[in-house]
């Protein structure tokens, strides 16, 4: 104590060279010292406090977290903290600020990196992995130590794409809907659409709140391999011993928003000697039901508007939905040959069983990406001029002529029904081993006579595409996949959506 002292008079009789008073209105004639050099001495400075890290040396305050005890200096830690800081002023609301030993209740996951968390202070670096981010923002978050808040932040926006066994997505979705930021939600959540398969796979995947995968599972636009797949998935969760206790509430909250319709009569009858059938066969059964029944009148060629169930992004075969592309050497490639050309044959019916002679009818699609920007040729004149611009354009024109009428004499072309067609575009990006969807663009539009494409200018800025570091751009390629779902069919499309028949184009998904 006495050093101290002795330390603080000396500094404070320290004095200064006498400075000139500057006159009103009196230029300064002084020049800058050419010879003026920054002297960065920061790391030797970190590196004189990261020693007193857990050290006895000058240290006045214990910490005790679950079984481990810390040496603590309250200064550091005060001076990164709000709420060390307080705990160890002179307040007497704070019994820490007297006592010699603190004792802090963490939860599990929050001791077993508390030895991190208390050597950020000191050192000001992490040895940072997808398991330690969340325990260590969630000490971030309850300490005050914005700092920290924002590398964890930073570092979980880095690390989304992360393969099954260390992807966290589902556990910082979680985390973040509660507590923000808002940055880090709307990422997790469009990875955790796009990608859905990566996290079915995920550690995390059984502990998912129950109120969240009901979220996720009622959408359309949800990617995965086929309905088969997510009820395996969903079942697993359902079975789930930490799901135990509230099983029937899930049953009745998740199984309605199954698309079993989209499962093939084989698959359904799998289905029926599943353990939730034997458990909770009243919820089950009416579903099963309803879904051979779809699936026979759709035998039949009928579609029935109240019977109808929208297309996920179904990526198996079966389903015919996807139509990928390549495009190699996308640096090198002249706009007017990159024009991407997909000939697309879509099932407006639900795809039967594979191998039988009944098939769904199918609409016939064109589709055009142009990813170096549109371009066009008209004829004006007897002459051909271009046209051209750096949107990074696609569109999608439904033909006009329909499926031959078998019923009829001759085989007469029969018109397409109005349809109600969901388009998606994805563009793929890789990490390590990890291929992902690193972009989906979704758009709905009504097809019908009077408006048979779909035009969606601006996917996205070109400069992502053309920039060094593209994310899209993986070994020269740019690959992705159209998905092309008709999600409603019928005369009564016409009469729900005023501004369609009147030739409108429809909206935006």
């Amino acid at each position: 104590m006495g050093n101290a002292l002795i330390f603080r008079a000396s500094y404070s009789t320290m004095e200064s060279p006498p400075k000139k008073k500057m006159n009103k209105g009196e230029a300064s004639t002084s020049t800058p010292d050419v010879s003026t050099e920054v002297i960065d001495d920061s790391k030797a400075f970190v590196e004189r406090f990261s020693v007193l890290f857990n050290s006895s040396y000058f240290s006045d305050i214990k910490i005790r977290v679950g079984d481990q005890t810390y040496y603590g200096h309250k200064f550091m830690l005060a001076s990164a903290s709000t709420v060390f800081g307080a705990m160890f002023g002179e307040s007497p609301a704070w019994e820490e600020s007297r006592q010699e030993e603190i004792t802090l209740v963490e939860e599990e996951a929050c001791q077993a990196v508390f030895y991190d968390f208390l050597r950020y202070f000191y050192s000001a670096s992490i040895d940072m992995t997808t398991d330690k981010a969340l325990p260590l923002m969630f000490l971030a978050d309850k300490y005050n130590v914005q700092s920290l808040r924002n590398a964890c932040v930073d570092y979980m926006m880095k690390h989304i794409e992360e393969l099954p066994d260390k992807n966290k997505t589902l556990t910082w979705y979680h985390y973040s809907k509660m507590t923000g930021p808002e940055r880090l939600r709307e990422s997790c959540k469009n990875f955790i659409v796009s990608n859905f398969s990566v996290v079915l796979d995920a550690p995390d995947w059984p502990e998912m709140e129950s109120e969240e995968l009901a979220d996720f599972i009622a959408m359309s636009e949800l990617c995965v391999e086929s309905e088969m797949k997510l009820w395996q998935k969903v079942e697993q969760w359902i079975m789930a011993d930490n799901n135990q206790e509230f099983r029937r509430e899930n049953v009745e909250m998740i199984l309605p928003l199954l698309r079993f319709s989209k499962m093939t009569p084989t698959e359904l009858l799998s289905l029926e000697s599943s353990q939730l059938m034997d458990q909770f066969s009243d919820i089950l059964k009416p579903k099963l039901a309803a879904a051979y029944r779809f699936h026979s009148l759709a035998s039949n060629g009928v579609y029935l508007p109240a019977e109808q169930v929208p297309f996920r992004n179904y990526t198996a075969p079966i389903y015919g939905l996807r139509f990928p592309f390549e495009l190699k050497s996308y640096a090198s490639i002249p706009k007017i040959e990159s024009r991407i050309c997909l000939p697309c044959q879509v099932p407006y019916l639900p795809c039967l069983e594979p191998g039988t002679s009944k098939t769904s009818h199918l609409a016939q699609f064109q589709v055009n990406f142009y990813p170096k920007g549109h371009f066009s040729t008209i004829s004006l004149y007897g002459n051909f001029m271009g046209r051209q611009n750096d949107n990074v354009t696609l569109k999608i024109v439904r033909h006009s002529a329909g499926p031959v009428d078998t019923t009829s004499p001759g085989g007469l072309i029969k018109p397409y029904p109005p349809m109600l067609v969901e388009a998606t575009l994805q563009l793929y990006s890789k990490k390590k081993a990890l291929r992902y969807v690193g972009l989906t663009v979704t758009k709905r539009h009504l097809f019908m006579a009077r408006s048979q494409d779909l035009l969606v200018e601006n996917v996205l800025d070109l400069t992502r595409l053309t920039a060094e570091d593209s994310p899209f751009i993986v070994e020269g390629s740019l690959s992705g996949a159209v998905f092309i779902k008709v999600q409603a069919v019928g005369e009564h499309l016409l009469e729900e959506s005023p501004d369609a028949a009147a030739g409108g184009s429809g909206g935006a998904g």
